[in-house]
């Protein structure tokens, strides 16, 4: 379909990583539309952030070729969401960069979202402040200490460990961080006052890796009071819910949504039942409540009968033992789950029998599907039809899972045209290799691969020659699981493009490559 200010957005990704910029890109595909990204030349690079002044001037040219604006205030104001952490800007000289926001939308609609700071529960400093590799689970500690603290829930023990956190932290350390936050947390309230102005069409306030308690949490809740407060307009058009990297993609569906004037209809069926009451890990809320947030951040509606959707979500519902995925958990696991997700892959597959859509976010763990649910959804005996899927996913949080997979189900049941279903079909492909085949298999062996190597359990970011080889073993290995979902129907007649393999940010936690043949134009 020929490019038209009719189906095309301007997108300012959270970040330049393919999960913020080829994904809304392949999304948009399925519907038809085009999403056009600032040139790669400012889009910046991990700790480097964007080109601010060229992303500005990218908005300002290209502003009447677009339906709309989906913009990251992290990108705008920062150069991208790490900066916004690690950066000494001012409040006033990032505030004043939000600026061209109004000017643009009075051109064309802007929808704009904006992370409220993590707390990363990680002594790493890869995205964070430098001390964050001697401090970061302290830091964390201290943080979800001191809001329960300030709501009456600490338990024995608590604020003893609370006092001896605060006095061993550095106080310049400390200084520095809060800082930083306080600054963020204007940024979030100017974003409200423009809200309210009419200054942008529409606001999303996202939390990323948060948790029940912590300071993203405490800060959430003093926006969302200024929004219940004032009303109005602010209330219709703000919206605050756990996620980030899946943002971009949420809204360009939601827009896309919008456009039809006829919300997707979605019936939510979980897996284990019961478990819809569960917080998953890095959220701040039970699951089904993210699930509400996320349907509605991509512009659809919940439905109460399967025979009133447009697609039945199946959700692989949290594991209660809420932790990342470790081998052993399969034995573990296997005797208590098997049973229920045999029955849930029946019921899928039964809405399918009856003609309705299946769309598939498995959030039992976070970064990667669950390997027992996956091994039942792939053996050769499995009712589930996975090649006619309306979405699949299981990529880092429940959020982004989510996010994306009903993001691409609610686009993917109006695709009609062959080239909208082919480029459903190679999305599709995509989520099965990366989500499935190298977050819950590769990923591992990757970093053994590494230690086998070079003694170390990740690519030396430095060496060219380390991140050619760990990308051509990685291609080998991709190419194996494709042929194997190419049994189940999944990516049929693709390939992996010859040398196409690579680590976005030079580790191995991320992934990205190109398919070709069947949907050689469209990856």
């Amino acid at each position: 379909m020929p490019e038209s200010r009719s189906n095309t957005i301007l997108l300012l990704p959270l970040d330049e990583r393919p999960v913020n910029t080829r994904y809304p890109e392949m999304l948009a595909r399925i519907a038809g539309w085009t999403v056009l990204l600032p040139p790669p030349e400012i889009r910046g690079f991990g700790r480097s952030g964007a080109d601010r002044d060229g992303l500005a001037a990218w908005l300002r040219e290209n502003a009447e070729r677009a339906a709309c604006v989906v913009a990251s205030c992290d990108y705008l104001a920062y150069g991208n969401l790490i900066n916004a952490r690690i950066s000494h800007d001012s409040a006033a000289s990032v505030i004043a960069r939000l600026s061209i926001l109004a000017e643009i939308n009075e051109r064309c609609p802007v929808h704009a979202f904006s992370v409220i700071t993590r707390v990363a529960n990680a002594n790493d400093c890869v995205e964070e402040p430098l001390y964050w590799v001697e401090w970061g689970t302290r830091f964390y500690r201290w943080a979800h200490l001191t809001h329960k603290a300030e709501r009456g829930a600490l338990v024995a023990g608590e604020d003893a460990e609370r006092g001896e956190l605060e006095a061993a932290i550095p106080p310049d350390l400390r200084s520095d961080w809060l800082t930083r936050r306080m600054r963020n947390h204007a940024v979030n309230v100017t974003l409200l006052d423009m809200a309210s102005r009419g200054d942008v069409t529409s606001l999303a306030l996202t939390s990323d890796d948060t948790a029940p308690y912590g300071f993203s949490s405490r800060e959430r809740t003093w926006l969302l009071d200024w929004v219940r407060l004032v009303g109005g307009r602010l209330s219709d058009c703000v919206q605050a819910y756990p996620g980030a990297d899946e943002v971009g993609s949420a809204l360009v569906a939601r827009v896309i949504n919008q456009a039809s004037q006829d919300a997707p209809r979605v019936y939510v069926d979980y897996a284990i039942d019961p478990d819809r009451g569960v917080v998953a890990r890095y959220e701040d809320r039970p699951v089904e409540q993210t699930v509400l947030g996320q349907i509605k951040a991509c512009g659809a509606v919940v439905v109460y009968d399967p025979a009133q959707a447009d697609f039945v979500l199946g959700v692989v519902t949290p594991n209660p033992a809420q932790d990342d995925y470790r081998p052993a958990y399969l034995e573990r696991d296997r005797p208590v789950r098997t049973a229920p997700y045999e029955m849930f892959l029946a019921r899928l597959a039964g809405y399918q029998a009856a003609g309705i859509a299946v769309a598939l976010a498995d959030v039992a763990y976070p970064n990667g599907g669950d390997p027992l649910f996956t091994s039942l959804m792939l053996a050769p005996t499995s009712p589930l039809k996975c090649d006619s899927l309306a979405a699949y996913g299981a990529w880092n949080t429940a959020g982004n899972t989510l996010g994306v997979v009903i993001a691409q189900a609610t686009l993917a049941v109006r695709a009609t045209a062959p080239e909208q279903q082919a480029a459903q079909r190679a999305f599709l492909a995509h989520r099965f290799l990366e989500d499935w085949g190298y977050q819950s298999v590769l990923r591992r062996e990757a970093r053994d691969e590494c230690e086998r190597l070079w003694g170390t359990r990740e690519p030396d970011p430095a060496s060219d020659d380390q991140q050619d080889v760990i990308a051509r073993f990685l291609e080998s290995r991709l190419c194996e699981i494709l042929e194997h979902l190419g049994a189940r129907g999944v990516g049929k007649g693709a390939q992996i493009a010859t040398g196409s393999v690579r680590l976005p940010w030079r580790r191995t936690f991320e992934v990205d490559f190109e398919l070709y043949n069947a949907f050689a134009d469209l990856t």
